[in-house]
C-alpha cells in the first residue's frame, strides 16, 4: 500500500510523510533502512558528542532520538492494526533525550541499535494485513492509521538526516547522510 493511501490526514505528521516517496510501505522502510546502512560510523564518531549549538542535541542523541521515536510509533501502529482502543501515552523528546545515558555508548552502538529497531519495523509492517494498515487511531491529539504511522517513521528520519545534513556535517564535507 502507498503512502498516498493514507486515510484520514494526519495533520502535523504530514510534515514528516511528506518527504517520503510514494512508494509501497515495505519498499520506503527498506529505503529508509538502506539510508541507515550507508551511514559510516566510524567516520561519525568524532561528531559523536558534537551539537551545532548550546542546548542542541549531539549526533547521538539525534540518533537515539530517532530509534526511541520509532519504538514509540511501532508500538502505536500495533495498538491501532490489533484495534486495541486505549489512547497510547505521549513522549517529551526532550525528556528522553535528557535520560538517554548515551554518553558512554559510540556512533556504531547507536547506530546498530536504531537498524536493529527498523529491522523490527519492517517485520512489524511486513506482518500487516491491508485492513490493519488502514485501521487508526488516536496518536498524541491526530486520528492517524496505521499505514501513516509507518510513513511517519520513515519521514522522521528524513527530516532528522536533513538537520544532520544541513548543522552537523555543514564544516565536515566528508560527511554525508542520504534521504
Amino acid at each position: 500500500m502507498k503512502k498516498n493511501a493514507i486515510q484520514p490526514d494526519p495533520g502535523y505528521y504530514t510534515r514528516y510523510i511528506s518527504l517520503v516517496p510514494d512508494l509501497a510501505i515495505h519498499a520506503a522502510l527498506e529505503w529508509s533502512l538502506n539510508a541507515l546502512n550507508e551511514l559510516d560510523a566510524r567516520a561519525l564518531e568524532p561528531l559523536g558528542n558534537y551539537a551545532y549549538a548550546e542546548g542542541k542535541w549531539t549526533l547521538k542523541n539525534v540518533l537515539e532520538h530517532i530509534t526511541d521515536t520509532e519504538r514509540i510509533f511501532s508500538y502505536r501502529a500495533l495498538l491501532f492494526a490489533r484495534k486495541d482502543g486505549q489512547f497510547p501515552p505521549t513522549m517529551e523528546q526532550d525528556d528522553y533525550a535528557a535520560n538517554a545515558e548515551i554518553d558512554h555508548r559510540s556512533v556504531a552502538e547507536i547506530l546498530a541499535e536504531l537498524k536493529a529497531v527498523r529491522s523490527a519495523t519492517i517485520t512489524q509492517f511486513h506482518n500487516f494485513s491491508a485492513a490493519a494498515l488502514l485501521r487508526t487511531g488516536m496518536s498524541w491529539k491526530t486520528e492517524m492509521s496505521v499505514l501513516a504511522l509507518g510513513f511517519t517513521i520513515i519521514g522522521h528520519q528524513v527530516h532528522h538526516f536533513n538537520i544532520l545534513r544541513e548543522r552537523y556535517f555543514q564544516h565536515n564535507s566528508n560527511m554525508e547522510v542520504s534521504s
